[in-house]
């Protein structure tokens, strides 16, 4: 006699005829190709460019800079735009250094005075890959003290080493894994953003109504 199990994958068979397997993420040696990069760009380069056009498309906003100091200068320009007093900054050596353009404004760090977080115009903090698949920044809570410093201000800067963006979700595990598996693990897709109430889309109520990305280049 057939079971309800038996039936329900009798179904699922059934339905499954003739279908094709899903393609398999993106590797290493293929990645411009799967990516769809122009002729002439090499990996590097689609994964960058790939992880741009994506994020845009989430309302995230990219400022590419050649290095540091130009990092420093888009820095303080978003601060000025957004009207910042008041900036949270994680404890990475990086976002210490560049936030030094900061120096007419009042900054804090975020994890250690939690209290202010709740003031403040701004946060920067670092990111330790980006996914180009997804246009999504990954941050290791190893690598700097970050958490509510992204998720708390209503404005997040991220700074991120094109070198660091890799093709899939499944690349960036694998680095969390060489790295020792961190505590935590953050994943930031564009602005914050929920459709729970009546599936209508409201940006900014989980944490920050504005993303900005600085891709820094260091070919």
């Amino acid at each position: 006699m057939s079971t309800a199990r038996d039936a329900v994958f009798a179904s699922i068979r059934k339905n499954l005829a003739g279908v094709q397997s899903a393609e398999t993420p993106l590797d290493r040696g293929t990645a411009a190709t799967r990516l769809g990069a122009p002729q002439g760009l090499d990996e590097r380069a689609a994964r960058v460019e790939r992880f741009t056009k994506v994020l845009t498309s989430v309302d995230g906003r990219v400022h590419r800079v050649a290095n540091e100091a130009e990092a420093s200068e888009v820095l303080r320009a978003i601060a000025a735009e957004h009207g910042a007093r008041l900036v949270a900054l994680s404890d990475a050596p990086q976002v210490q250094r560049i936030a030094g353009a900061l120096a007419d404004l009042e900054t804090f760090d975020g994890s250690r005075d939690r209290a202010r977080l709740l003031e403040c115009d701004l946060g920067v903090t670092g990111a330790q890959h980006g996914i180009a698949e997804t246009g999504t920044l990954v941050l290791f809570s190893e690598s700097e003290r970050h958490r509510l410093t992204s998720l708390v201000p209503p404005i997040h800067v991220a700074l991120v080493r094109s070198s660091t963006i890799v093709p899939t979700l499944g690349e960036a595990l694998a680095e969390a894994r060489r790295a020792g598996l961190p505590p935590l693990v953050s994943f930031i897709t564009g602005p914050s953003r929920t459709g729970d109430i009546e599936l209508t889309i409201v940006v900014g109520v989980h944490g920050p109504k504005t993303l900005h990305v600085i891709l820094i280049d260091d070919d």
